[in-house]
């Protein structure tokens, strides 16, 4: 399968772009694993959007990275593959090309995210190691992960 990755920023985004981002964010952190938050939460602004597309530009993939300065350091975060990409090896290139991100930014080192537990394994893969408790997110149990560039 023919894939292009693309970094934007939010004002970058042609509007049926963002569409099929929220649709396919709601289709798979809402309807197929049925958690109910509010999913636009007025940081997709001022974040940096990765779209994973075919070359006919299907979006299969999508991450967001944010820099919280409160917290000084780099959120990874809304990480996911529609249906037909799973099992691909689609997931790891798309933490390859959040850590190459963070890494061209220069900003911060420390890097973080809020992984539902039953993924802490994958992203120990590329050095996260789980912080504090799991907790109940939406219905779903996460745990904070955290690692340095």
């Amino acid at each position: 399968m023919q894939v292009n990755f693309r970094w934007c920023k939010f004002q970058q985004l042609q509007l049926l772009e963002l569409h099929n981002i929220f649709a396919l964010r709601q289709q798979v952190f809402i309807v197929e694993q049925q958690s109910i938050y509010t999913d636009i939460d007025g940081l997709d602004p001022a974040s940096w959007h990765l779209l994973l597309e075919t070359a006919d530009k299907v979006l299969l993939g999508y991450a967001r990275l944010r820099a919280d300065r409160a917290l000084g350091c780099y959120k990874f975060e809304r990480i996911l593959l529609a249906e037909p990409a799973r099992g691909t090896g689609l997931a790891g290139q798309l933490i390859e090309q959040l850590l190459d991100k963070a890494a061209q930014l220069r900003e911060y080192s420390l890097l973080k995210l809020s992984a539902q537990s039953h993924l802490q394994d994958f992203y120990a893969k590329w050095g996260f190691i789980a912080m504090g408790l799991e907790y109940d997110d939406g219905g779903i149990l996460h745990r904070d992960m955290q690692r340095v560039l």
